[in-house]
């Protein structure tokens, strides 16, 4: 028995919901749709068999990558499914004997001759450990070839399922923007999730979220999933003050309830709420993360004090810094836990948080959690000092902010805060991409302060 996926690139958000019914009639069990970070949205339409599921086909337009000569991917860019900690248990002849001169990532090491592919793996379904040891068909122009899976991509934006060796691709006679088939093992004894009843067909995406989310705000739509008579979708809000995600449910075509907010609610958790299926669906809008690491890491603090200096200083010399490329935050408008994790880890040695994103949390709501189980709550703003941390948790539909004390010359009432700047509305913007900046302004009442 199989998984198979089904792929339309390019859908108007408009369309949606013709789209959703579309597939629905002709029998999917469950739909995904991706925005594409263009404006519009990759459709993905899953039909399962009933019983033990063996493997899951999907067809779709490909691209090549990988190697010395690969100039799309970064010098330092490692991949999704390997790194220094088990480049030994790759595939022999995956990569290169030496890394190429001026080169330690791993993606431009991968011997260009070899069978390797990337595509956008459910880990849910096949996790990481699994696909290291898998081999994928991949079928064109009536050829197969087995494959290995390497990394995690091409990005939804590209309407593109799979990215293959240079190798992959000329033995199956393909050029970029070529369709091609995979088929992707499971796990013995996968048995996907079955929805009782046929996806809703008859929704109105904004009219179900309009009493949810927060008026006058800039809405993104960034994915549904229609699972049975559910429809679950990650919204991003943004306003001058205020921004993140919420993640809400809409039963039978109802109004819609927030299962989730955060600054960041990707990669998304299975849970009571929400089904392991629904969640892998969901967290196929997260990206693969790049290398986004601004400077070297700093030396840990002999003191609270030295602590403090560090952290003003090193906030100081951040500003103007854009947050644009810091993945899964709206062009950076939701980067300020990034910001404030990055300062942490220039001026420390390492972030306050890690929750959900390796290298530096996106989540204000596992910041305000690190920071109280591991740092000091000052019991007044008066006592707020430069290189202090000062956030506001993310409570119901008010998201969540953060950013790093300056100078308090001013008091409470003035004081400098350092913090990522969000774009201005549409009317207004000049620039589509957040910045860390300096501003002064008073401490707000659902601030805390931590050093």
């Amino acid at each position: 028995m199989t998984i198979e996926i089904q792929v339309i690139n390019e859908v108007l958000e408009d369309s949606l919901k013709t789209i959703v019914k579309s597939f629905a009639q002709d029998g999917a069990n469950i739909v995904t749709a991706i925005n594409d970070t263009k404006g519009k949205f990759s459709v993905e339409a899953t039909f399962i068999d009933p019983g033990p599921q063996t493997n899951v086909t999907i067809s779709g337009k490909m691209s090549v990558f990988g190697g010395p000569q690969d100039m799309g991917v970064g010098p330092n860019e490692d991949l999704a499914l390997y790194d220094a900690s088990n480049v030994g248990t790759a595939p022999a002849g995956l990569f290169l004997a030496a890394q190429p001169q001026g080169t330690t990532g791993l993606a431009r090491r991968l011997d260009p001759g070899f069978n390797y592919l990337a595509c956008r793996w459910d880990y849910s379904v096949t996790p990481k450990s699994f696909l290291r040891g898998a081999s994928v068909t991949v079928s064109a122009n009536g050829k197969s070839v087995t494959a290995n899976p390497a990394d995690w991509g091409p990005n939804v934006k590209t309407g593109r399922i799979a990215d293959l060796s240079p190798g992959l691709a000329h033995a199956l006679h393909l050029d970029t923007d070529d369709t091609c088939t995979l088929r992707i093992p499971l796990p013995e004894g996968t048995q996907m999730e079955v929805p009782d009843t046929a996806p809703v067909v008859a929704v109105d995406i904004r009219a179900v979220t309009a009493a949810a989310l927060p008026p006058n705000m800039a809405q993104t739509l960034i994915v549904i999933t229609v699972f049975g008579d559910k429809l679950y979708m990650v919204v991003s809000v943004v306003g001058s003050q205020d921004g993140g995600q919420t993640l809400l449910r809409s039963v039978a075509g109802g109004a819609a309830e927030a299962l989730l907010n955060d600054t960041i609610v990707l990669p998304v958790t299975p849970g009571p709420d929400i089904p392991e299926t629904v969640a892998g669906e969901l967290n196929k809008a997260v990206r693969k993360d790049p290398a986004i690491i601004s400077g070297p890491a700093g030396t840990a603090p002999t003191s609270t004090n030295n602590a403090r200096a560090k952290m003003f200083a090193a906030a100081r010399a951040f500003v103007g810094h854009s947050t644009r490329n810091v993945p899964d935050t709206q062009n950076g408008n939701l980067a300020c836990a990034w910001a404030v994790n990055e300062i942490a880890r220039i001026a420390l040695g390492k972030p306050i948080s890690e929750q959900g994103h390796g290298e530096n949390g996106l989540s204000t709501v596992g910041l305000f959690d690190a920071l109280r189980a591991n740092h000091t709550q000052l019991a007044s703003k008066n006592d707020a000092r430069p290189g202090d941390v000062i956030i506001a948790p993310t409570i119901g539909v008010n998201h969540g902010h953060t950013g790093i004390v300056g100078e308090t010359n001013g008091g409470v009432d003035a004081t400098q805060i350092f913090r990522t700047v969000r774009a201005p509305p549409p009317s207004r913007r000049t620039s589509r991409s957040g910045r860390f900046s300096s501003t002064t302004r008073r401490m707000g009442c659902r601030c805390s302060i931590f050093r």
